[in-house]
């Protein structure tokens, strides 16, 4: 093996990995933008909750005790009083959005697995990019070496 050919091969490697790590990076930043939107999105929707509860807001004592007091219900996992809760609100969700619960859960389902799918279908494709540039610069450098 020469030393041409080794150089060529280690200066491959090294691109595939930068670009890797800048794949990575991009998905670790989608990650982090997604889990911000969704916390967002969930605390908008305890909010409109509590609108539509007309619940009082202007005395937050009463809410805020109703919170603790649930906090120390699952912090001492009390099931019969967490199936209770569960039961209301599923009672509340078909009473207020008249959606049935199982559709819920099954378009979030779908949703998660087509992005996830989405995504990498869209890194593959700008990996198979990246290699074939890779592989472009490597046949003009071979061209370069044999004139």
């Amino acid at each position: 093996m020469s030393i041409q050919k080794l150089t060529k091969m280690e200066r491959k490697y090294r691109i595939l990995q930068q670009e890797q790590n800048a794949i990575l990076k991009r998905m670790q930043e989608e990650k982090r933008n997604a889990k911000k939107r969704l916390e967002s999105e969930r605390y908008n929707y305890i909010i409109q909750v509590v609108k539509r509860l007309r619940l009082p807001i202007d005395n937050p004592a009463i809410i805020i005790g109703a919170l603790v007091e649930a906090k120390d219900v699952i912090e001492n996992n009390n099931v019969t009083k967490i199936d209770e809760y569960i039961e209301k609100y599923s009672l509340f969700i078909k009473e207020t959005e008249q959606i049935d619960i199982e559709d819920i859960e099954k378009n979030i389902e779908n949703e998660i697995s087509s992005s996830s799918l989405k995504t990498v279908a869209e890194d593959k494709e700008e990996y198979v990019k990246a290699e074939a540039v890779v592989e472009d610069k490597d046949e003009y450098v071979d061209t370069l070496e044999g004139a």
